[in-house]
């Protein structure tokens, strides 16, 4: 009998969408363009694009995401552009505004969405002291690209930073994510980062998002400690950006993601190669140009509509939170695991929900998980935690794991 644990939980290909440059109603890229442009001698169209991003269509975003259970990651930039700190309010905006937008994003996108910094303004580095520019051609992803690894402690306190603004307007980070090329080298990053994000909020497994890839996608895991339970995740986008990109008005193709016969496209390749399938987006490009634009929300809604079409009972796909899927690779990656004769033996120094056992090699009447039966259901749809499923030669058993020695007997 072979028994290993399953790549994803629920044996579900993973399906996430990472927003990036998102944050409380301003348009940050309005003030990025505008001064960025005269360090490099671009002609961005910062003129063109608005100056605010309404919450009365993040607001239709987050309902449309609850209404048909899109997950995944929602940054919220702690001090956009150096314009100022969230938790001590923008200067273009009323309190009573910005506080009925955190109110909206508490209530409507936490559910569905990890909240992330940006780092601290997706522009200038900023002095934490002051959160001003130390200087007006250092760049979070210009100059700090290439982070300054003997100030290992400013970097973690920057980060840092970042994390408690959000933490102090209720949108306790979940993980960070890199401002365009800021975070190298990557080993380096993702150990600040663990540190930072741990001292702020205390979760032992928050991950980072800088990476895209064209090619197969993982899920890494740096710094893996099995006596202490901790770990960084990553998360790895799978796709190019087709909604608009991260000026506002750049390509929009849905059939890059998955064409019209549900064939095509990158989704379905990532999809059918059973790695997690994970979008990259820009708010900016959701939204457009202007508010009855909305070009990228409406080819994602495309998108999501073919991928309902390809799995319609949701037998090989599931929507994810960022952190659902590092954390279930984190899990994975520090389990071990030991079968003796009808008993196996879980040891588990990071326990997730959904955890998904698979046995070849022998036929499996029944299971229980800490003495308790586990009911067989006999179609995928219905396979969820508690349950046990037979599909061409295995078995597939899942269970929410309670305790970090799990016993697991077979019959």
């Amino acid at each position: 009998m072979r028994v290993e644990i399953a790549r994803h939980a629920l044996d579900r290909v993973p399906l996430s969408i990472i927003f990036d440059d998102s944050t409380l109603l301003v348009n940050l890229n309005y003030f990025f363009m505008r001064d960025r442009n005269p360090i490099d001698g671009q002609r961005r169209r910062w003129e063109d694009v608005p100056v605010v991003h309404p919450e009365s269509f993040t607001r239709e975003f987050a309902e449309y995401c609850l209404d048909e259970g899109v997950k995944g990651k929602f940054s919220v930039v702690p001090c956009p552009a150096a314009l100022g700190r969230i938790d001590h309010g923008l200067p273009l905006f009323s309190g009573a505004q910005q506080e009925s937008w955190l109110d909206m994003c508490r209530e409507l996108i936490v559910p569905n969405y990890d909240i992330t910094p940006e780092m601290m303004t997706h522009t200038f580095v900023v002095d934490l002291e002051t959160l001003k520019p130390v200087d007006p051609n250092l760049w979070e992803q210009w100059g700090w690209d290439r982070l300054p690894t003997d100030r290992e402690e400013l970097v973690t306190d920057y980060i840092a930073l970042a994390c408690e603004i959000l933490r102090n307007v209720g949108l306790t980070p979940a993980g960070v994510t890199s401002p365009g090329g800021f975070g190298n080298p990557l080993d380096f990053y993702a150990r600040c980062a663990e540190a930072a994000c741990r001292r702020v909020t205390g979760n032992p497994t928050p991950y980072l998002f800088k990476r895209v890839s064209d090619g197969a996608v993982e899920t890494p895991v740096w710094y893996p400690d099995r006596d202490k339970g901790t770990a960084m995740g990553e998360i790895i986008a799978g796709t190019g950006d087709w909604t608009g990109s991260w000026t506002g008005y750049g390509e929009v193709n849905a059939d890059k993601y998955i064409t019209a016969d549900l064939q095509g496209g990158r989704l379905p390749a990532l999809i059918d190669a059973g790695d997690p399938a994970v979008l990259i987006s820009h708010w900016q490009g959701f939204y457009g140009l202007h508010d009855a634009d909305r070009r990228g929300f409406n080819a994602f809604k495309t998108v999501v509509r073919r991928l309902k079409e390809r799995d319609p009972a949701g037998e090989r796909t599931r929507w994810r939170k960022c952190s659902e899927i590092t954390t279930y690779a984190i899990m994975r990656e520090m389990a071990e695991l030991d079968v003796e004769d009808n008993t196996v033996t879980l040891d588990l120094p990071v326990r997730t929900p959904e955890l998904t056992l698979r046995f070849t090699g022998r036929d499996v009447n029944s299971v229980s998980v800490e003495g308790k039966p586990v009911a067989r259901v006999h179609n995928r749809s219905a396979f969820g935690s508690g349950t046990i499923y037979e599909e061409n030669g295995a078995t597939y058993v899942a269970f929410d794991p309670q305790r970090r020695t799990t016993i697991v007997d077979i019959q």
